[in-house]
Parts: structure tokens; C-alpha cells; sequence
């Protein structure tokens, strides 16, 4: 390093004069390893002239760079631009290679004048000419910096292209949208669709008119898309299939009933019906709306048996969605011609088992996965083991405490499962460091106890009379922000600038990352990294909402409301893809409905409604409640369900703990599901109404004044629907009725097709359902929801007609039943074989299980007998995790005797079940502290009511990572533990180290 920095401006001259590209890789890469400060300080020492030639080797160069390096590339970019006082139009057009490796900070911090060149100021012009001539096929000469961005831009993240088309919209360059000429508007055309919405209204109907051919390949999501629409359909032309086929993925945009008036859909080979297909399969078309709906009427009018497979193949994206009586028409040739497109759609399990009972029997299946798993034995330190597995299969190992790093790392993913008494067992600080760093590589997450385990050992560390700093190297720089992320809250406030910028930019690449921490631990990051980058009590910039990136979405009350409503205007679609917290989502609720945002909702248009997206569900169900029936019409509905559902499966939707969304979708869909006054009948649905809104959405009176078709269409949707309640559910069921008979003649596809709709039989019917298949028992078993009665009547009924007792019931069976285990009596639970039981427990443990407390405390002993795990005192923490929800039944004896790591083991949805007055009893205060941050995240507030005030406090105390929470700051620590809001040269110890690390 030092080297690099002495003769730094030598080697730069050299690579100058010698051209080398080989030479050059070389050294880039050492300065990419470099410590951001020592990298910060040799950059800005360095000749301009040098820094320019530097810049000018690698665009020539076209430096190879791995994914891994691309952050680094874009610091050393962001660096180097620092050596210009002055960023000219010609700079930013030479450095537009690099562009996509910036962040988006460092893209915000570029002037907008950039975006100006000669070509923008004296005008446009087209082939010498002073207009632009269209009609010759002639484009306008494009701004060299715009046209930079618009060759680099396939190379741009989403969140970049946002930050480039804000500096668009600065009045002095441009003036207002409105006014924007038709020359600028195809020049900026990559950067229109990340404009923000209220922006993109703006756009005059001649103004999108005039670059028509071009809005079919722009990428334009809903609200924009909608927003061209209703500029370029004319439904009163005559050829409405060639305006279709024009518009191209636009069309997959239009709705039923524009598609209807331009060109009905009939043939299910026609170009504009593959063309919504195409939608279908990228994801822009939902397979459960209105216009798929459509698409499923064209296909089963024409009959699919007259289709070749190939063209079958094309109707693969919608293929759940059409149930099971058009498979059974489909011949076996065409069902095999399928399967290959099929293994990426998400058939539903009724699906399956047709298609398995026609096309392959199961016997070969059984088989067929038994030589697959002997065949990718190798790949077992490749494999995502869950934390129990890791720990379990690290155990069996018995790994020595001398293994090497490279020994370490030749075991993978098997790593995550090592102990905290092998960390603590290594004596080098240097070794330490390096296997800590290997273990956040890893891509499993590192576990809670783990973690805990890390922190813990490095204070120890620190606190040593004499710490191995003189041993410290370059080794350290390796460590990346993943454990930075990860730090303790009461170590956060004492990060460097650097540090949390680091982090800040990890949760910009990887915010699933950020989601994996506690509320209360992405509530201090939001708030440190705020404190980086804004004064207290100052008016947040645009700027500095880029660069917080989704941690905005964590920012407490105080710190929202600096932000000013017109930059929060403009950041509307940002904070769409975010996970917001409570504080802030309600926050935000209340601030989109000030004047100078959204404004009153019984006020609203459609605008309103598009600009606010999937963030009208932050506000309150009174205020949704007001927006007029005319915002919300079916198609308005429709894309802004669609939207939340889309998030809600993204892997961001999926790790978000949001609230939930019942009521405000409910207040949300009044006006249509609705009558619209007393004196009238309510509406009845048909299938499209369904699609259009969500089955939950109409009373059991609508549901069963359906037409049975209409039903049979959206059975598929009905079934999967949650929200359904007890009424709703014998509504539809009801339904089914009608459709197939009685239940006892209901076949196992049929069962399995109609899944929670289920709950909605009677307790005579439950017992008429044949289970001796499998599948279906699995199926019924996977239900949450059953009463404890039909719980009982479904458990005795497979026993009846399998001939089976409960000692005979093998982890298949136990494992099939699920929480229908909870319908036999503690006293046949106590038959169980105990060895089966603790292959079950795993599966079993993972649910919410609808045990009583001596149900759960059978089960429970079966794991201690002489099949299952033995004494509970030997028991390790991988066992605790294992068993799950199992672990609520353990004895209040067995419980209060655990130690600091069986506790850390327990999972944190077995901590929420345990009764409050249980919970009271067995954990004194001392064990509730040894409890990880997320583990204290799950006590319920009925569990707290119960606990003493120093209970209360250890479970903030760990909630909290160590750092007293506000109201028990000044309070003393009954039990013992070490106040860690005080400093110690031991904390300051460990942070000089994390400082090491940049």
C-alpha cells in the first residue's frame, strides 16, 4: 500500500507513455482493495493530470471488472471526479462508461447543467436543417451527454436512471415539462419512464403523440403507461387490431373493455393475443386479472385439444389459472409436450397431481429423488442447509479446534453451523478476524446465536490487557460492510462517517440484507446514517433521500417530517419499492394528504389515486374510505391491487413485516363492491369482478348468488385467498357443492384444488372426505385455520378409513397431518412413537401449531424418551431449533434450569407461544437477557404484562443489543449486567478495531 501511495504519480506516467493494459488491470485492482480513506487521500493528492490519464487507461482499456469490484470502481470514479473543480459537459460525456458503477449519491452531486451542451443551447437540429423532419425518417441530433446516457443506459440501475431524470425537471435547463420540445423529448426518452409520476403527467397529449413509434419500447411501467394510452387509442378508428399490434407491450396496458372495442380477443394464435401472452410471461400482465380472464375465455372456447403442443406452449403463464376440467381434455402427448414449460410455472398441487397420475407413476418419482440426492452428494457444501442442519452436521464433523482457514473454507455452507466454543477457541486476533469475515460471506445468514456469539467474543477481545494490534494488517481492509451492517445498536452511534456510508451503500445494493435486522435495529441505522448526511433539525435534501435509499423507510417521526412535501412529492415512486416501517408509514399517511402533496382524499381524481400507488394503504381506513367511488374505477382498482400483490411477492414484499392490509383493501374496493345506496341490491360478481378485486372483497350473500361458471373460473383464486372468513369460506363452498356433488365423491384433485375452502364443510361432510391419499392428507394438513372440532374430525377419520393406529404413524404420516396433529387427545398423542416424532419435529416445529398447553407438553416428552433426543440438559442449541414450536411444552422445570445457548436456540416463534404466565415463571431475569435481539423482538405484549420490572427490563435490555432504551435510561440494572451505555476503553477498543476495518 504504502508503495502504491510513493510512487503512485511514477506508475500512472509509465502506463501513460507504455499504453499497458495488463499493467493497468493490475493496478486498478490494487487500488480497488485499497482502504476507502487511504484511497481518498492518495486520489487527491495525485496531479490532475495524472488522475485524467489514469481515467482516459481504463475507458480505453475497457477494464474487466468482476461484480464483486463494481462498488469499489464506482468509489475510485466518484474519487476522481473530486480533481475537478470544475465538471464540463466533455468530463461527464468521457466518463459515461463508468456511470453505471456509480452511486447514486455521487450521480446527484453531478451539476445539471452537465446535461447541457452546444447541441441543447443553439437548438436542435435535424440533418442541417433548422426542424426536425420526421416525415424523412431524420432523427435530431442528440445532446452528447444525453446520447452518452442513452448508450450506457441498458447498463444503469433502475435507481441511477430515477436520479438522472430528476435532473431533468431543474427549470433553469429546460423549463417546465410542458414546455418541452419534441427534439428534447426523444433525446431524454431512456430517462421519461423513470420520471416521477406527477412529472410525467405533465406530458401534453401532441407532446406523447409525437414520439408515438417510440413509447412501445420505452419500458413505461402502469401509471405512465396508462397515462401514453390515453393519448394514442382512438376508439373510434376503424382497423383497432393494427393500432393494437402498434402499441405493441403498451397494449398489455389497455383494459378489458378497451381491448374489447378495438379487436375482440377470438383466436388463441393471434398476434395480439400472443402478445399479452409475452406480458403474461414477463411478469407486466397479472395471470389473475381481468385481461388474462379474457385470454382464458378465448382458449377454452376454441378447445384446447385442437391446439398443436407448441402452441400450447405459449399459454404456459396462465396454465394455473386454468384449472383441471380443461387438462383433463388435453391427450397425453400434448400434457408431455408441456412439461418442460411447465417446470417454471407454479402449477397448483391439484394441477400436479394429475399431470404425475397421468404422465408418471409415483413409484418412479419415489425413486427418481432418492438417485438424484446420491447423485449431488458433492454439492453438500453447496447446499443452503437451514441453521439446525448447519449445526447439527458441524457436530457431527467434530471439527478440530487447529483447522485452517482454507480447511474452514473448503467446508461451505457447513461452516454457518460452527460453534461458539470453536470461535472462542481460536488465539489469534488475525485468525479470528478471518474466519469471522469468512462466515459473512457465506450466502446462508449468519444465525442469531452466532452473531451474538461474534460481538460477545470481540469485546472480550478488546477488553484484554494487551490485544494483538501490532499483529493487525491489510488483512483487515477485506472485511466488508456485510459486518458493519450487522453491528450491535450500542456500537452504531460510535461508527465512523466512512463506516456507515459503507453501509448505506450495502443496503442500496442488497436491502433484503437490512431486512433481515430487528425494527429497532433498522430504526438506529436510519437514524445514524441520517446524522452522516443531514444537520439535526435541517430540511432533508432529495439528495440525501437517494442516498438513505430504502433505509428512509426506518426513519422515526421527528426525522420525516424534515422532509419537505415537495421533495416528498417527487419521491413518491422511490418509496413505492420500499419496505416502510410503521412510524414512518403512518407518518408518511398522514403528510400525503397535506395540500401541497395529494391534498384531501374526498379531493382526489385518478391522478391522485396513480401518484400515489401502493402508498394510498399508508393511509388511515377512514381516509381510503373518502376517496370519491369515481378515483377508483375498475381498471384504477385493479392496477393499484395488482402493484400490492406484485411487492408483496417480491423478495422485498416477502421479508417486509408490514401491517396488515385487510381493512384499508377492504375501504379500498367499498364503492364497487358496494351498493351505492341503502335501497339497493348489492352487485353480484362475475369472475372478472373477482380478478378485478380479491375474493374477499364480497360477502358470502354475493359469493353464493354467483354464477356457477363465473365461480368455477375463479375457484383457483378463492382457494388461495387468506382473507376469506368462516362465513365467506361455506359461501364458496357451498358453491363447490353445486359444481362437483357431494363431498364423499369429491376426487383427490378436486380436493386438493379446493384447499382452505375446506374449513367451510361441516363436520358430517369433513368425515365423508376420502384420505387415505397422501397428497390429500398432506394437503388438509397444511391448512391453518380448522376448529379444534373438525381438527378432531379430520385426524379420526384418517385413522378409520387407513386402518391405522397411532403408534403405527410414521414421520410421513405426522408430518402429512401437520396441524391436524392437534386433533388427537393427549392421551393418544402419548402413543407416538418417539423416534418418528423427532424426524417429524422439524416440520412440525416450523408451524403455528394449534396445541393445547398438555398437548404441547406431550409432544414435548415424546423428544426426551429414548427414540427422540435424550435428556433435555443435553441438549445443544441446533435441538431447540429443530423442534420449534415443540420447545413451548417443555416443563417450566426444564425451561427455568436452560443455559445461555439452548435459549439462544429456541426459535423466536416458539418464545411467542409460550403461555404469558409460563413465560413469567420460568425465565428469570438474567436468562432474558442472554436472549438475541431477535429472539426478545418476538415476547408479545400479552407475555410482558406478566414479567416483573426487572424481566421487563432484560427483555429490552436484549432487544436493544445492550443499549438502554430511552425510557429506562438512569434506571439501574438490577440483575447484573454490564451497563453498556456507559463508555469503557474496552468500547473504544472494539470501534478503533471496526476503524481497522475501512
Amino acid at each position: 500500500m504504502e508503495l502504491l501511495a510513493c510512487f503512485s504519480p511514477v506508475l500512472w506516467d509509465l502506463l501513460q507513455r507504455e499504453k499497458s493494459v495488463w499493467a493497468l488491470q493490475i493496478l486498478v485492482q490494487a487500488y480497488l482493495h485499497m482502504p476507502p480513506e487511504n484511497l481518498q487521500q492518495l486520489v487527491l493528492s495525485a496531479e490532475r493530470e495524472a488522475a485524467q490519464g489514469f481515467l482516459t487507461l481504463m475507458l480505453q482499456g475497457k477494464l474487466q471488472v468482476p461484480p464483486s469490484e463494481e462498488q469499489a470502481l464506482g468509489r475510485l470514479t466518484a474519487l476522481l471526479l473530486q480533481r475537478y473543480p470544475r465538471l464540463t459537459s466533455q468530463l461527464f460525456i468521457d466518463l459515461s462508461p463508468l456511470i453505471p458503477f456509480l452511486a447514486v449519491s455521487d450521480l446527484m452531486r453531478f451539476p445539471p447543467s452537465l446535461l447541457v451542451n452546444d447541441s441543447v443551447q443553439q437548438g436542435y437540429r435535424g440533418s442541417g436543417e433548422n426542424s426536425l423532419e420526421e416525415d424523412k425518417g431524420l432523427r435530431p441530433i442528440t445532446p452528447h451527454s444525453l446520447a452518452a446516457i442513452r448508450d450506457y443506459g441498458p447498463g444503469m440501475r433502475p435507481e441511477q436512471k430515477e436520479a438522472l431524470a430528476k435532473r431533468l425537471l431543474a427549470p433553469e435547463l429546460f423549463g417546465e415539462v410542458p414546455a418541452w420540445p419534441q427534439e428534447l423529448l426523444w433525446a431524454v426518452l431512456p430517462l421519461l419512464p423513470h420520471l416521477p409520476l406527477e412529472n410525467f403527467l405533465q406530458l401534453s397529449p401532441h407532446q406523447i403523440q409525437a414520439l408515438e413509434d417510440s413509447w412501445p419500447a420505452a419500458g413505461l411501467g402502469p401509471g405512465h403507461a396508462r397515462h401514453v394510452l390515453r393519448s394514442l387509442v382512438n376508439q373510434s378508428v376503424q382497423d383497432g387490431k393494427e393500432q393494437v399490434c402498434r402499441l405493441g407491450p403498451l397494449a398489455c396496458f389497455l383494459s378489458p373493455e378497451e381491448l374489447q372495442s378495438l379487436v375482440p380477443l377470438s383466436d388463441p394464435m393471434g398476434p395480439v393475443e400472443r402478445g399479452l401472452l409475452e406480458c403474461a410471461a414477463n411478469g407486466t400482465l397479472s395471470p389473475e386479472g381481468r385481461v388474462a380472464y379474457e385470454l382464458l375465455g378465448v382458449l377454452r372456447s376454441s378447445g384446447g385439444a385442437v391446439l398443436s403442443p407448441r402452441e400450447l406452449r405459449v399459454w404456459a403463464p396462465l396454465f394455473p389459472q386454468l384449472g383441471l376440467r380443461f387438462l383433463q381434455e388435453l391427450s397425453e402427448p400434448q400434457l408431455r409436450a408441456m412439461l418442460p414449460v411447465l417446470q417454471g410455472a407454479s402449477v397448483t398441487p391439484a394441477q400436479a397431481v394429475l399431470l404425475l397420475g397421468r404422465l408418471l407413476p409415483r413409484h418412479d418419482l419415489l425413486q427418481l429423488d432418492s438417485l438424484a440426492l446420491l447423485a449431488n452428494r458433492r454439492h453438500y457444501r453447496e447446499l443452503p442447509w437451514s441453521e439446525q442442519q448447519a449445526q447439527f452436521l458441524w457436530k457431527k464433523m467434530q471439527v478440530p479446534t487447529n483447522l485452517t482457514l482454507r480447511n474452514l473454507q473448503a467446508l461451505g455452507t457447513l461452516a454457518g453451523g460452527m460453534s461458539c466454543e470453536f470461535l472462542q477457541q481460536i488465539n489469534s486476533m488475525v485468525d479470528f478476524l478471518e474466519v469471522v469475515h469468512m462466515i459473512y460471506q457465506l450466502p446462508t445468514r449468519v444465525r442469531g446465536s452466532l452473531r451474538a456469539c461474534i460481538w460477545a467474543e470481540l469485546q472480550r477481545r478488546m477488553a484484554m490487557p494487551e490485544p494483538e494490534w501490532t499483529t493487525l494488517g491489510p488483512e483487515l481492509n477485506g472485511l466488508d460492510s456485510k459486518l458493519l451492517l450487522d453491528l450491535p445498536i450500542q456500537l452504531m452511534d460510535r461508527l465512523s462517517n466512512e463506516s456507515i456510508m459503507l453501509v448505506v451503500e450495502l443496503v442500496q445494493r442488497a436491502p433484503e440484507q437490512l431486512l433481515a435486522l430487528t425494527p429497532l435495529h433498522q430504526a438506529a441505522l436510519a437514524e445514524r446514517a441520517l446524522q452522516n448526511l443531514a444537520p439535526k433539525e435541517t430540511p432533508l435534501s432529495g439528495e440525501v433521500l437517494e442516498t438513505l435509499g430504502p433505509l428512509v423507510g426506518f426513519l422515526g417521526i421527528e426525522s420525516t417530517r424534515q422532509i419537505p412535501l415537495q421533495i416528498l412529492l417527487s419521491h413518491l415512486s422511490q418509496l413505492q419499492g420500499f419496505c416502510l416501517g410503521e412510524t414512518f408509514a403512518t407518518e408518511l399517511g398522514w403528510l400525503l394528504l397535506q395540500e401541497s402533496v395529494l391534498g384531501k382524499p374526498e379531493l382526489w381524481s385518478q391522478d391522485e389515486v396513480e401518484q400515489a400507488g401502493r402508498l394510498v394503504f399508508t393511509l388511515s381506513t377512514e381516509a381510503i374510505s373518502l376517496i370519491p367511488r369515481e378515483a377508483l374505477g375498475p381498471e384504477t382498482l385493479e392496477r393499484l391491487l395488482e402493484k400490492q400483490q406484485s411487492w408483496e411477492q417480491s423478495t422485498v414484499g416477502q421479508l417486509c413485516r408490514g401491517p396488515q392490509l385487510a381493512a384499508k383493501k377492504a375501504a379500498l374496493v367499498a364503492g364497487l363492491v358496494r351498493p351505492a345506496a341503502e335501497d339497493l341490491p348489492e352487485p353480484v360478481p362475475n369472475c372478472a369482478d373477482v380478478r378485478g378485486t380479491f375474493p374477499a372483497a364480497w360477502s358470502a350473500a354475493q359469493i353464493a348468488e354467483m354464477e356457477l361458471s363465473d365461480f368455477e373460473d375463479c375457484l383457483t383464486l378463492f382457494a388461495g385467498d387468506p382473507g376469506l372468513g368462516p362465513e365467506e369460506l361455506r359461501a364458496a363452498m357451498g358453491k363447490a357443492k353445486q359444481l362437483w356433488g357431494p363431498p364423499r365423491g369429491f376426487r383427490p384433485e378436486q380436493i386438493l384444488q379446493l384447499g382452505r375452502l375446506l374449513i367451510g364443510l361441516g363436520d358430517r361432510e369433513l368425515q365423508e372426505l376420502i384420505l387415505v391419499d397422501w397428497g390429500v392428507l398432506s394437503t388438509l394438513g397444511q391448512i391453518d385455520g380448522w376448529s379444534s372440532t373438525q381438527l378432531r374430525v379430520v385426524v379420526s377419520s384418517f385413522l378409520r378409513q387407513s386402518g391405522r393406529h397411532v403408534s403405527h404413524l410414521d414421520f410421513i404420516h405426522l408430518t402429512a397431518l401437520g396441524y391436524t396433529l392437534c386433533g388427537l387427545r393427549p392421551e393418544e398423542l402419548q402413543h407416538i412413537s418417539s423416534w418418528e416424532f423427532s424426524q417429524a419435529a422439524l416440520f412440525l416445529g416450523s408451524l403455528h401449531l394449534q396445541c393445547s398447553e398438555e398437548q404441547l407438553e406431550v409432544l414435548a416428552h415424546l423428544l426426551v424418551l429414548p427414540g427422540g433426543f435424550g435428556p433435555i440438559s443435553n441438549w445443544g442449541p441446533e435441538i431447540f431449533t429443530e423442534i420449534g414450536t415443540i420447545a413451548a411444552g417443555i416443563p417450566d422445570l426444564a425451561l427455568s434450569a436452560l443455559l445461555r445457548g439452548q435459549i439462544q436456540g429456541l426459535t423466536p416463534l416458539a418464545i411467542s407461544i409460550i403461555p404469558p404466565p409460563k413465560f413469567a415463571v420460568v425465565f428469570s431475569p438474567t436468562q432474558l437477557s442472554s436472549l438475541t435481539s431477535t429472539q426478545a423482538v418476538a415476547v408479545t405484549p400479552e407475555q410482558m404484562a406478566f414479567l416483573s420490572p426487572e424481566q421487563r427490563r432484560a427483555v429490552a435490555w436484549a432487544q436493544h443489543e445492550g443499549k438502554e432504551s430511552p425510557e429506562q435510561q438512569g434506571r439501574s440494572t438490577a440483575w447484573g449486567l454490564q451497563d453498556w451505555s456507559q463508555p469503557s476503553w474496552s468500547l473504544v477498543l472494539t470501534i478503533s478495531f471496526l476503524g481497522h476495518l475501512l
